[in-house]
Parts: structure tokens; sequence; C-alpha cells
């Protein structure tokens, strides 16, 4: 089922807006910055050095997961609300028919002593009561739904926004999507999985943060209040690999092309005409998935289909990649610097969730 995109909201550590955002990974800008609060090994100079990574500082420094949440989920969603002029909360009829879709990572253990201490329930209930303090919101519980998906979360994240909107639960949803990696225990957590790049381990990933929302809803419902459709969410799949990152089981990329195929638009040339905006983040179990997508795929994925890479200009910026990707994706074809009518998403997360997005620019062919 279509859902028409009505409107955008970014933070990165690129730009405080979608639009700045947005035009500064178009212009191939990136910012790493050194973490001063870790060091390692340089194994060439035989010292220690900062590790380098893609910080909001103005805005997350000082903070732990859940403030670093609340301070992204502030920003972003204040940018949804300036961009696609939305009416002040204390227009309640708007905001008790407007869900939420909270897009966050793996709640795991390991990573977060919060859920070590509290448990998830309890973390995520007062973390939720806090930003609907903090935005200004008094929302029923039943309005909010948490999504735990990795990088695959917002696509798992809209294919519960078509249930919802399909069931007429509410008039519209907001898919808020959030993650960083630079919490103390989120680098500790990546360092004890080799998973970051650093001097003596190149194939890895550059820790970054970043917060994005989608507003969606049905098509007839955007017309009937007079919304400008930015975009369409032409088709959205999802699955899971067998073999995962955290499992210590290398994925065979098997269930990444599925999904890939199931939203590749059927073109009389065979190739995908467009973006396709990877989640490839230098780590090389995702770039050994993927080479076996292009392999299975290379007669859908050709010339013509021009592969973008965010993590080049944010890092790894976790569950809200997908996000991301859609509002690079929206951007584009508003500045009309798209490669085609048609842009897909595709992540794929530590924990074997796999999932693709199929975006369509306003009026252009499904």
């Amino acid at each position: 089922m279509p859902l028409a995109l009505t409107g955008l909201g970014m933070v990165s550590s690129l730009g405080w807006g979608v639009a700045s955002s947005c035009a500064a990974i178009r212009a191939g800008l990136t910012r790493p910055r050194p973490l001063h609060d870790v060091y390692v090994t340089d194994q060439e100079q035989l010292e220690p050095v900062p590790l380098l990574g893609h910080p909001i500082p103005e805005l997350t420094d000082g903070f732990g997961p859940l403030g670093r949440w609340l301070q992204l989920a502030q920003a972003c969603v204040a940018d949804l609300r300036e961009t696609a002029h939305l009416p002040p909360t204390s227009d309640v009829r708007f905001w008790s028919q407007t869900g939420w879709l909270c897009v966050l990572p793996h709640l795991d253990p390991a990573r977060y002593l919060e859920v070590q201490d509290f448990g998830p329930d309890l973390m995520k209930s007062s973390w939720l009561e806090r930003l609907g303090q903090l935005l200004g919101l008094e929302w029923p519980r039943k309005s909010v739904h948490f999504v735990h998906a990795g990088h695959a979360g917002t696509a798992a994240a809209l294919q519960l926004a078509q249930q919802l909107l399909a069931a007429r639960q509410v008039e519209r949803l907001v898919v808020l999507s959030l993650d960083s990696y630079l919490d103390e225990t989120s680098l500790e957590w990546l360092l004890v999985h080799r998973r970051l790049k650093t001097p003596d381990h190149p194939a890895g990933l550059m820790p970054g943060e970043s917060g994005a929302c989608l507003l969606v809803e049905l098509p007839q419902a955007a017309r009937q209040r007079g919304a400008p459709v930015l975009a369409t969410i032409e088709a959205v799949a999802t699955g899971s690999e067998a073999g995962s990152r955290m499992a210590g089981q290398p994925s065979t990329g098997e269930i990444l092309t599925r999904t890939l195929e199931q939203v590749l638009p059927q073109t009389p040339a065979g190739d995908f005409v467009g973006d396709l905006i990877s989640d490839l983040n230098g780590e090389e179990w995702r770039a050994r998935a993927w080479g076996s997508v292009q392999v299975r795929l290379r007669n859908r994925l050709g010339e013509r289909t021009r592969l973008l890479l965010p993590c080049t200009s944010l890092g790894d910026v976790g569950a809200a990649s997908g996000a991301v990707g859609v509002c690079m994706a929206t951007r584009a074809f508003a500045r009309k610097y798209a490669m085609g009518e048609q842009a897909v998403i595709v992540s794929s997360a530590e924990h074997g969730e796999v999932g693709a997005i199929r975006v369509r620019a306003p009026g252009g062919q499904a």
C-alpha cells in the first residue's frame, strides 16, 4: 500500500535540518572529529591516538544514550514541524490523531547499562514520558509503538505504518528514527566486537549519530488536508538473514537479495534507473553480503543505478540510517539531482534484519 510522505525532519553532524544535512552530503562534505574519551593504539607510532567519529557536539555532548536520543528527537521533530508547517501542540485534534513509531537500536544489555539496571520496558516508558514533556505532547500510549530492528528499523516501521493506517487507527504517523554510537558504553561495545575503524583495523566503521523523522499518511488523507506530497513510499520489504554479525555467522546476502528484489520496479530495460542508497559502512561482513547481492542481481543493478553511501559523510548512524536515506532521496527529487524518478534504500542490521524501501518522486511513474 503506497504511503504519502508529507514531512521530513533531520539532524546530523553536517546540519541541524534536513535541507542543510542533505545538501552537505550531496556536496561530499564530511566532518570527522577526534573522540578524546576513547584512545586506540597506533601500531606504527606506538602511541595512543583518539578515535575518530562523527558527533554532533553542540547537541549531544555530555549525554548518555537516553539523553542523546532525546536531544536528537527534539532537533529533528523541530525541523519536521517547521518545514512541514505542522500546527502547534495546542491543536489537540491534529496531534491526537497522529501516531508515533519510535525506531531505536536493539536494547542489547551488553551495550546499554540502563537495560541492565531498569529493564527495557521501564527504560522505554520513562524515556517516552520525558520525550512527551519536551515536545509538549500528551499522546495516548496506544498511539506510540517501538521498533528495534537496527539499520532495518525504518523499513519495519513503514510496514507497521501501512497496517495502522489501513486499519484507520490514526490519520497519520511520524516515523522517528534515532541512534548514536557515540556514548561511552556503545563505543566500548563496538571496540569489544572489533567493529570500529582504527589504525590497526581499517575494515571497520566510523561511529556517528543522527535523528530523522518521516511524516506519512494515506494519499487521500494528504489530499483532504491539502498537504503537499514530497514523495510516495511505493514499496517496503523486510526479512531476516540466517547468519548475522552479532551471531558470528557470515551472511550470504540471500535474504537481502530477495528483499531488494521485492521492491525493485519491473522495467522494460531490466536494470533499475535511479539512486540506490546503501548503509555500507566499511565493515567487511557488509561488503561481502553486498557483493553477493550484486552478483545475484547483476541484470537488475546496472550502469543506470547510482550507489550512494551516506556513511561516507555521516559515519554509521545505526537505526537512523534508513530514515536518513529516505530524506536524501526525497531532497534529491526536490532539488532535481536524483538519478531517476525512483530511489531505493537498502539496509542490513548486525542482528540479521534486512530492509528495502522504494520511494517515488511526486508525479513520477510507478
